[in-house]
């Protein structure tokens, strides 16, 4: 079964638009799940009273959205790449300086300063966060790029100038995220979660553009998936067909499509899935 030929729930024909800016966006990043808010409210229960890890955690989106709707203090996100970990970690205990950092940028920006920067440290500290969140605002068709040694490779982006940044929003997303547990592990640390929520949203196998700084193993992560649907609510978002994931029959696919891209070159009406054991 392709995904052309998922069958779908009646009233839960879900389509994903391009939307104007959402709150819970904070770069570009790719596979974004920001405008998925009104798909996961109907499938995430409003009394769900567990921790939520966001396993592949990436731009913060669906962290973000849990904290929003279920509280930070029940909210893990977690990625294995620490340039998006020290990000999310300076929005959350240091907005002020991290806008301070950007509006320098901002005053700078030109296609030379921005390459100039994209040689900078970006991975620790205030400055790192800051160096890296004007790159991502200001990359080619607004996608974070990563090569095999983690270093961002995003050319800059043409004929645009360099994005505003909203003082008051990154002020409210800190506060949104004030209690939430941010980490820097490998997803096979999560193995031995229970009772819990674990967001799946894995870079996509099978891709060949070059998006992630690394590429997991399909096997591997079906073990993984084995060992924690056993205990967990699971929720899995992906582009392939879900068999490459021998999904049990305890598993609901939903077919998504989506009238904007989540791919590095355009692609209309492209088909995503989330997969839930529950």
């Amino acid at each position: 079964m392709n995904l052309e030929e998922l069958p779908t729930r009646s009233g839960l024909d879900f389509i994903v638009n391009n939307k104007p800016r959402s709150t819970l966006k904070l770069i570009p990043y790719i596979g974004c799940k920001a405008g998925f808010k009104e798909i996961f409210d109907k499938l995430i229960p409003e009394n769900i009273n567990c921790q939520i890890y966001d396993v592949f955690g990436g731009g913060g989106s669906f962290a973000f959205y849990a904290c929003s709707r279920h509280g930070s203090k029940n909210v893990t996100y977690n990625d294995n790449n620490p340039i998006v970990v020290n990000l999310i970690k300076q929005v959350k205990i240091n907005p002020k300086g991290l806008w301070k950092v950007y509006e320098k940028h901002y005053r700078n920006s030109s296609v030379e300063y921005y390459y100039r920067v994209r040689e900078l440290v970006l991975d620790t500290g205030i400055e790192g966060a800051g160096n890296f969140l004007y790159l991502a605002k200001n990359a080619f068709s607004g996608k974070i790029r990563f090569n095999g040694q983690n270093k961002f490779n995003s050319p800059i982006r043409k004929g645009s100038s360099c994005p505003k940044l909203s003082y008051e929003n990154l002020i409210n997303l800190s506060e949104l995220i004030k209690d939430m547990t941010i980490t820097n592990l490998d997803y096979k640390k999560f193995a031995n979660k229970k009772n819990s929520l674990l967001y799946l949203d894995p870079p996509y196998f099978n891709n060949t553009n070059g998006h992630y700084n690394g590429v997991l193993n399909l096997q591997e992560f079906n073990k993984f998936l084995r060992t924690v649907e056993k205990n967990n609510q699971i929720i899995l978002s992906e582009q392939n067909d879900p068999k490459i994931f021998e999904l049990s029959e305890e598993y609901t696919v939903y077919p998504i499509t989506l009238n904007r891209s989540l791919q590095y070159f355009t692609q209309t009406k492209s088909k995503e899935i989330i997969a839930l054991n529950y």
